[in-house]
C-alpha cells in the first residue's frame, strides 16, 4: 500500500479506525504506544475525578482545543466535544477531495486532535452544505428536530455536568452553521431532562438526564471580541509536570492535527484566559463546574475507592509501575460492586487500561492486508508480550467467530505469538461509514440504527477479545485488527483492516462531454443526471495521508453526461496547481492541452506558448513565489496573454496586501452568495467575456451547487470591470465575482466563483462561461 504525501495527490483513506482501550496510537503514525511512567501516575490520579463536560459547535476545527485540553488533561475531566457537522462542505488545503470525501477526512482529523487533548468526538447527523448566513436556514436544511434529537441522545449516554457552546445564537457567531449549533445546544439541554421529549431514545438503555449548566465560551476572532472583563474568567495556561508539557503545548499540536484546513499552530506557554457567560441553568460564580461534586462522594459506595487511589498514587514507584498490580487489581474488584452502572463502566475501563500499561502488556492483532474481499480469507497474526514479568494468564481468545481456549503463561519479556484464517461469506456485508450507508438528504444523513447516532466512526471490522487473568482476576480486552505498512523513509503506519465488495473498479468512468450543435437551447442549460450502472462492480475510493489513517469506502459506479452548447478559442493551457481541484480534469475534456506549470516554467520564453493561464484555487496562498513571478507574469499578460486567477483566501495569508496579483492592486474579501440559486446580473451584457465564444444568458446560472461565489474581489473602482451582481436575501449587491482589466494586448480575470465545484459537477453553465474566460477576445486566432 502507497502512503502519499504530497499535495497534489487525491487519495486517501476511511475510518473504521476506533481506539480501544487496550491500543494507544501515536497522531502522527498511528503506532501502538506505551505510557511512561509520568503519563501512568497522572492517568492514576484521573480515576478520583468524576466530572464531565461537553463541548458543541458546529464543525471541526471550531473546538476551543486549549479549554479542551485544560478541561482533558488539566482537570483530568471526561470531556467530549460534538460537532454538527464533519466539514463536508468547506475548502481542502491539501488535496482534492469535496464533499463528503472532505467529510471523512476532517473526521480522521478530529479524532487525531483528540487523541492528543484527551477528549472524546462526537457528531450530529448534520451535513455540512457550505456556509450559511443564518440560522433559520441552517436549521431547515439539517431538520432542526432531527439534529435536536441527536444531540438530546449524545447528552443522555454522555451525561456532562455540564454543556459549553463555542459560539452565541446570534450574527456574532459568523456563520448560520454556528449560531445553528448554538440553538441546537441551548435546547437539547432543556429537552435531555424532559422523559416526553424523545422517549424512543429509552428503549437503548438512556435515561433522562438533567444538566447542571449551559455557559457560551467567549471569544476574540478578527474584529469580533465578544469577552468582558466582567465575565467568568479562568486561566487555562497551565503547566502538568507529570506530562512534561504545557496546556497551550498540547493544544497547538491538537489544532494542528486540523491540516486540510491549514490550521497548523504554535505552541505557546504561560497564563492563558478563557471566559464565560451563562446562558441556562445554576447560577455560576468562580469556575464553570460550582456546585459539581467531582469526587467518589457522588457515588453511592464509592468513598472507599478513594481512599484505595490515594494509596496507590502515594506509594507509585516509578521504577517499577507493575508494582501497583495488586492495587488496580484491588480497585477493579471493588468498582464491580458499585450499583452507579454510568461510572463503573467509565472507571472499569480506565483501570483496566491502567493494568495493561503497567505490566507493559503489549498486545496487537495483525492483518495481511488492509482488505479482505467478500468470499475470500484474512490471515491474522495475534501478539502478546509481558514486558514487566507480571503474573499474567492468557486463557483464550475470540476473533470473529473463532474461539480458542489456552492456558499459557506470559513469560517476561518473550513474544507469544499465533495466526488464525477468517473465512469471510461472500455474503456478509463489506464496511462502510455507518452514515454513508443510506441515501442522505441534502442536509442530513440518514442513519437507521441508534445506537451509532453521535459516534465518530465505526466500529473496527475484525476485533480480537482476549481473555486474560492479572493476578488471578478475569479480564477481557478488545484488540482492532490492524494492516502495518511499512513506509522504508517513514516507518510504520497502522489502518484497521476491512472487508471489500468481491468486485470492485479503483477509478470512476470519465465523464462524457457531449457537444451540442448550436440552436438546441432547450439543452444548453440541462445537466444531465449521473447515471448508476447497476451491473458494474462498486468503485473504491482510498484515501491516505500521513497524518491520519487509511480510509477505505465504496460508491455505486456513476457515469456522468453532460450535454452542452459550447465553444472553445485557444488550445494551450497552463495550469498552476493551487491547494487541490479538479478543474484541470474539465479542461482536458473540453478539448484544451493542459500543463502544469512550476516555479521554473515561469519565464517569459515559455508562458508565450499559452493561450492562457490559469492559477489554482489559493494558488497565491500556498506558492510564495507568484510575488517574485509577478512582472513576468504581467508581461505576459500585456504581450497578449490571458491569466484567470481562482479564487485566494484572506484567511491564512493576512488581508494579501503584500500579494501583487494582478496589474492593478485590489483587495480579496469575505464576500461571497451562498444561495446556488441567487440571481445574477449581467453589468454590461455586450462585454465580450458573456459573449466569445459562447453567449451567456440567465440559464447558465441554473442548477448550479451548494453556493456561487466565494472570497470576492472588492475595493477595484475603476481599475477593473465588474462583470456580475449578485447577492444574498436581504443583503447589498455584491460585484466582485467576476473582474477583469484589459491591459495592453492581453487580459487579466480575478474570479470568486466556484469553478472548481461547478466543473467537476458537469454544470454546462459553469463549463461555457469558464470557456469564455480562457478565450481571449483581444486575440481572436484559433477559432
Amino acid at each position: 500500500m502507497k502512503r502519499y504525501f504530497g499535495v497534489s495527490f487525491s487519495l486517501v483513506a476511511c475510518f473504521c479506525f476506533v481506539v480501544s482501550i487496550v491500543a494507544s496510537f501515536d497522531v502522527n503514525a498511528q503506532k501502538p504506544v506505551q505510557m511512561s511512567s509520568g503519563e501512568l501516575l497522572h492517568a492514576m490520579k484521573k480515576l478520583n475525578v468524576l466530572g464531565s463536560v461537553l463541548y458543541m459547535a458546529a464543525h471541526p476545527d471550531d473546538e476551543n482545543t486549549r479549554l479542551l485540553a485544560y478541561l482533558a488533561k488539566d482537570r483530568q475531566y471526561k470531556t467530549g466535544y460534538m460537532a454538527m457537522t464533519r466539514g463536508d462542505g468547506g475548502q481542502n488545503l491539501i488535496g482534492n477531495e469535496q464533499g463528503t470525501d472532505l467529510g471523512l477526512i476532517r473526521t480522521q482529523e478530529l479524532l487525531a486532535a483528540r487523541r492528543v487533548d484527551g477528549a472524546e468526538q462526537f457528531f450530529s447527523r448534520a451535513f455540512d452544505f457550505g456556509f450559511s448566513k443564518s440560522t433559520d436556514e441552517a436549521l431547515r436544511m439539517w431538520d432542526k428536530e432531527k439534529i435536536l434529537s441527536d444531540a438530546v441522545w449524545v447528552i443522555r449516554n454522555f451525561r456532562p455536568d455540564i454543556i459549553i457552546t463555542r459560539f452565541p445564537e446570534d450574527s456574532r457567531a459568523g456563520h448560520g452553521h454556528h449560531s445553528g449549533s448554538a440553538v441546537i445546544a441551548r435546547e437539547a439541554f432543556l429537552a435531555a431532562s424532559d422523559p416526553k421529549r424523545f422517549p424512543e431514545q429509552f428503549q437503548y438503555g438512556v435515561t433522562p438526564w438533567q444538566v447542571k449548566r449551559i455557559m457560551w465560551n467567549t471569544f476574540s476572532f478578527g474584529n469580533t471580541n465578544t469577552t468582558a472583563e466582567n465575565q467568568l474568567k479562568i486561566d487555562v495556561g497551565s503547566y502538568i509536570p507529570l506530562l512534561g508539557r504545557s496546556i497551550g503545548e498540547i493544544s497547538a499540536e491538537s489544532r494542528s492535527q486540523h491540516r486540510s484546513q491549514g490550521f497548523g499552530s504554535a505552541s505557546s506557554r504561560g497564563s492563558a484566559t478563557e471566559y464565560f457567560t451563562p446562558v441556562l441553568g445554576e447560577k455560576v460564580e468562580k469556575d464553570p463546574m460550582d456546585g459539581v461534586d467531582i469526587s467518589w462522594a457522588r457515588v453511592e459506595g464509592g468513598s472507599g475507592i478513594a481512599s484505595m487511589v490515594n494509596t496507590m498514587v502515594n506509594s507509585f514507584n516509578t521504577s517499577d509501575p507493575a508494582g501497583s498490580l495488586p492495587q488496580l487489581i484491588s480497585i477493579r474488584k471493588e468498582l464491580e460492586n458499585l450499583k452507579d452502572a454510568h461510572w463503573k463502566k467509565i472507571k472499569l475501563l480506565e483501570v483496566d487500561k491502567l493494568i495493561q500499561m503497567t505490566s507493559g502488556l503489549f498486545m496487537e492483532a495483525l492483518a495481511d492486508k488492509l482488505e479482505v474481499k467478500q468470499g475470500d480469507t484474512l490471515k491474522v497474526n495475534i501478539g502478546f508480550n509481558n514486558r514487566s514479568g507480571a503474573e499474567i494468564m492468557l486463557v483464550g481468545i475470540s476473533l470473529d467467530g473463532i474461539v480458542a481456549d489456552y492456558n499459557a503463561a506470559l513469560k517476561k519479556n518473550q513474544n507469544w505469538t499465533n495466526s488464525y484464517l477468517i473465512p469471510i461469506s461472500p455474503e456478509r456485508s463489506f464496511t462502510q461509514p455507518y452514515w454513508l450507508l443510506n441515501d442522505m438528504n441534502k442536509g442530513s444523513f440518514n442513519v437507521t440504527d441508534q445506537r451509532l447516532i453521535g459516534t465518530a466512526q465505526n466500529k473496527p471490522t475484525f476485533n480480537l477479545s482476549a481473555k486474560l487473568n492479572v493476578l488471578g482476576t478475569p479480564i477481557v480486552y478488545e484488540v482492532p485488527v490492524m494492516y502495518r505498512d511499512v513506509d522504508p523513509a517513514k516507518g510504520e503506519f497502522f489502518s484497521p483492516a476491512i472487508i471489500a465488495p468481491a468486485k470492485t473498479v479503483s477509478s470512476a468512468p470519465k465523464p462524457i462531454l457531449i457537444k451540442e450543435t448550436a440552436g438546441k437551447s432547450s439543452t444548453m442549460a440541462e445537466r444531465l443526471p449521473a447515471k448508476t450502472i447497476a451491473s458494474s462492480p462498486l468503485l473504491k475510493t482510498s484515501i491516505q495521508y500521513e497524518h491520519i489513517p487509511a480510509i477505505t469506502y465504496f460508491n455505486k459506479v456513476q457515469q456522468l453526461t453532460i450535454k452542452v452548447d459550447l465553444k472553445t478559442t485557444g488550445k494551450k493551457i497552463g495550469y498552476i496547481i493551487g491547494a487541490g481541484d479538479k478543474v484541470m480534469d474539465m479542461l482536458e475534456l473540453m478539448g484544451y492541452e493542459v500543463t502544469v506549470l512550476g516555479k521554473e516554467d515561469i519565464t517569459a520564453e515559455k508562458l508565450k506558448q499559452f493561450d492562457a493561464v490559469i492559477m489554482g484555487v489559493r494558488a497565491y496562498n500556498v506558492h510564495d513565489w507568484l510575488n517574485e513571478k509577478h512582472d513576468i507574469l504581467m508581461a505576459y499578460v500585456e504581450g497578449g496573454g490571458n491569466i484567470v486567477v481562482q479564487y485566494n483566501t484572506n484567511s491564512f495569508a493576512g488581508p494579501m496586501t503584500k500579494t501583487k496579483m494582478g496589474p492593478k492592486p485590489f483587495v480579496i474579501s469575505r464576500g461571497r452568495i451562498t444561495d446556488e440559486e441567487s440571481a445574477v446580473v449581467f453589468l454590461d451584457p455586450k462585454d465580450p467575456i458573456l459573449n466569445y465564444p459562447n453567449k451567456i444568458n440567465s440559464n447558465d446560472f441554473t442548477n448550479w451547487i451548494q453556493e456561487r461565489g466565494i472570497y470576492f474581489a472588492d475595493e477595484f473602482d475603476k481599475d477593473y470591470k465588474a462583470i456580475l451582481s449578485m447577492h444574498d436575501s436581504g443583503e447589498n449587491d455584491l460585484k466582485g465575482a467576476l473582474i477583469l482589466r484589459n491591459q495592453g494586448k492581453g487580459r487579466f480575470i480575478y474570479t470568486g466563483l466556484v469553478f472548481f465545484r461547478e466543473l467537476p459537477a458537469g454544470v454546462p453553465g459553469a463549463i461555457r462561461l469558464f470557456a469564455n474566460l480562457i478565450s481571449n477576445p483581444n486575440l481572436k486566432t484559433n477559432e
